[in-house]
């Protein structure tokens, strides 16, 4: 979930709003269990499109959630759906990252 680090506050309810659009009706209509996973990216994480990689990512697999830059460098953000494919975004993610 590449917005501009400027922009990350005013823009993140957006992203969220697009993904929760793309992927809720998916993500809900799973027979299995449903997993919520935070997380916090450290390391050269702002100004790589680390968030926009996210989203396509999250968007390709069938998860929702959202994701943004923090004033610490770092990127947070939240992840949810069926428990699998919240657990291969994690495995889909480039070894540099």
């Amino acid at each position: 979930m590449c917005l501009p680090l400027a922009a990350a506050a005013v823009a993140a309810p957006r992203a969220l709003l697009r993904l929760l659009n793309r992927g809720l009706a998916a993500a809900m209509s799973t027979a299995g269990p449903l997993k919520s996973v935070d997380y916090e990216v450290f390391g050269r994480v702002q100004g790589v499109c680390f968030r926009m990689y996210t989203e396509d990512e999250a968007r390709k697999i069938g998860v929702v959630g959202w994701v943004k830059n923090t004033s610490k460098g770092t990127v947070t953000g939240q992840v949810q759906g069926p428990e699998d494919k919240v657990n291969s975004m994690n495995s889909s993610a480039p070894e540099a990252w």
